[in-house]
């Protein structure tokens, strides 16, 4: 009840066609699970911080003399309030500055950001007047991840137009 030498040869041949066809199996599935695991991390990052930053939009409080929103600086790259609080990308890092100049970075290794600015009728604004900020569109683009997010200011809720 032993086995001779040409049975052991032919099982391990059978052995090895089997490894030869299952392993690229393998290192494939294994290579979509990395992708899979960066692409969800990359996606978790830039997801924290557009919901980070569309919070501050949202939370954007009114100018003293009631003429619109508090806002000192809204371009594409940036949305600073007069107390100099705000979202900006400073290189590929995109901060959160809170008053006093203090800053932490929300997201690193950031391709883009845009920031789009509408008025109360939902017209894109060519010319950025704080007073007229009733929707403001954030963009993040880190690597292959690019996501959008509308914010309104919760401060226009109970005024009039604008």
């Amino acid at each position: 009840m032993g086995f001779s030498l040409l049975e052991m040869i032919v099982s391990m041949t059978v052995m090895s066609i089997i490894a030869a066809v299952v392993m690229p199996i393998i290192v494939t599935s294994t290579d979509a699970y990395a992708v899979s695991r960066d692409t969800r991390s990359d996606t978790d990052r830039v997801l924290y911080a557009l919901e980070r930053s569309a919070r501050f939009v949202r939370e954007a409080p009114f100018a003293a003399d009631e003429s619109g929103l508090a806002v000192q600086s809204a371009t594409s790259r940036q949305f600073i309030l007069v107390d100099g609080s705000g979202i900006r990308l400073n290189g590929s890092e995109l901060e959160l500055l809170k008053p006093g100049g203090v800053s932490s970075v929300l997201c690193v290794d950031v391709n883009r950001i845009q920031f789009s600015y509408y008025n109360a009728a939902g017209n894109a604004m060519a010319i950025v007047l704080p007073a007229k900020i009733h929707r403001v569109s954030l963009q993040i683009q880190s690597g292959p991840v690019a996501l959008e997010m509308y914010a309104m200011p919760r401060s226009w809720i109970g005024r009039g137009g604008g």
